[in-house]
């Protein structure tokens, strides 16, 4: 069944016929069926299956995070947002086999922020109870306080947090409390970026390593 929008000559959602239309990032799209493919999967599809499952399992882990840094990177008017242009990084740039020939993600390689500023440079993080203490070197093309440190943190058991413009550049540190219910026996992953409160922009963001 599909539902008529704006009168006979309208848009519809839903089935009609072999045909079905929908809604993407505020344009209306026509589809057809996809054929069932009733032959035995290859090895190769078989990989490229759980290559996509292990991806769209990590980006739905990180979904708000990755919302936030992917938002302003699609072209005015694309059918890709920034879900889909998340899991184009996830797939073609942080993707590798373990011995086992079974694929994961590879966290350092992910850019949760992605923009055109200077990624910031020595940073280090520690934690002290619910406290991290951050450290980066502080760069002489950030010292107007437009520029501001986020922060962007998850583990393994769907916590996740996102710290933005909480430090300015040119302290070189500050402190973050972890925020909500987290298991303290999963290691928080950390990732540093710099964001220009003016013209909203970010830069890519830098993997600093996991806290206990």
């Amino acid at each position: 069944m599909a539902i008529q929008e704006n009168g006979p000559n309208g848009p519809f959602k839903g089935k009609v016929g072999s045909v079905y239309g929908y809604k993407l990032n505020g344009q209306n799209i026509i589809r057809g069926a996809r054929n069932k493919n009733r032959k035995p999967p290859t090895e190769a599809m078989l990989l490229n299956q759980q290559k996509m499952k292990v991806a769209n399992n990590f980006i739905g882990s990180v979904k708000a995070l990755m919302q936030y840094g992917y938002r302003h990177l699609a072209p005015k008017g694309s059918k890709i947002g920034p879900f889909q242009l998340a899991q184009q990084h996830i797939l073609k740039e942080t993707m590798e086999l373990d011995a086992d020939c079974q694929y994961y993600v590879n966290v350092e390689k992910v850019f949760i922020f992605k923009g055109p500023l200077s990624p910031p440079t020595g940073c280090s993080v520690e934690r002290h109870g619910k406290m991290l203490h951050m450290k980066w070197i502080v760069n002489a093309d950030y010292m107007d306080k437009m520029y501001k440190m986020s922060f962007a943190l998850f583990n393994t058991k769907e916590f996740i947090q996102l710290d933005i413009g909480v430090a300015e550049v040119n302290q070189g540190s500050c402190t973050v409390p972890l925020i909500g219910s987290f298991d303290e026996k999963n290691p928080i992953h950390v990732y540093f970026g710099i964001w220009d409160s003016y013209l909203d922009l970010n830069s890519d963001s830098v993997y600093c390593g996991i806290v206990e």
